[in-house]
């Protein structure tokens, strides 16, 4: 899948020795009535702010969507730069999770398989305590209900962990819920139970998917700000 880079603000240097400072879902398009998050808009282009003042517009081709709600700015490799990630579909292969930086879309996770089928990015952290980032994800939320980590190294995205029983969505709501919580200088994946009962802190460890009930789970969850 190739996208289309434009310029919006004049070249001052090479794009790729700037830092992106913002991120932006752009272009809204109805292409792919798919509608899991409330309404049948989803978003054909992203548009990146760098540290120079130049801006980059990245947009897909026709069999593509970003079908999220946001772009997510954050360090996910650990270089002390930002990339960017978001959730990019394929109309007739469904969600993958996707990382951009300023040279365009840089890894992503393999297309679920089908058209309909959707993954809700969680959070990210060292939730195993060995200094590297893992990048976590509901792999069909309403479905399968999966828990999967991944690392970014270098231009791949590569599975660590998965485990079932999880959730962070619910169809048509237009929100994510949960989100990672650090406390001490140690990240916790805050998800839900499969069935929307639990209210479950996560990580990981050697043999893999780790999780701590911190009780029923209430409106929107915990408040991933009290490490309480």
């Amino acid at each position: 899948m190739r996208c289309t880079l434009a310029l919006l603000v004049g070249l001052s240097g090479p794009a790729m020795a700037q830092e992106i400072v913002a991120a932006e879902l752009v272009a809204p398009t109805g292409r792919y009535a798919h509608a899991v998050l409330g309404d049948a808009l989803e978003w054909g282009g992203l548009e990146l702010t760098l540290s120079d003042g130049q801006r980059l517009r990245f947009t897909l081709p026709d069999s593509h969507v970003f079908e999220d709600i946001t772009a997510r700015l954050g360090d996910f490799d650990g270089d002390g730069l930002p990339e960017v990630m978001v959730v990019e579909t394929s109309v007739t292969q469904g969600a993958a999770l996707a990382i951009y930086d300023a040279g365009g879309r840089r890894a992503a996770t393999p297309y679920i398989g089908q058209p309909n089928r959707w993954l809700a990015p969680s959070g990210w952290g060292d939730f195993d305590g060995d200094g590297r980032i893992e990048i976590a994800y509901v792999d069909r939320p309403h479905l399968a209900r999966e828990l999967v980590f991944v690392r970014l190294v270098g231009k791949a995205l590569t599975e660590i962990a998965r485990a079932p029983g999880f959730t962070n969505h619910r169809i048509g709501e237009s929100r994510i819920a949960g989100g990672t919580r650090r406390c001490e200088g140690l990240d916790t994946l805050i998800v839900a139970s499969a069935d929307w009962s639990r209210a479950l802190a996560v990580t990981l460890g050697p043999g893999g998917v780790l999780a701590s009930d911190l009780g029923p789970w209430r409106g929107s969850g915990p408040d991933l700000k009290s490490c309480r």
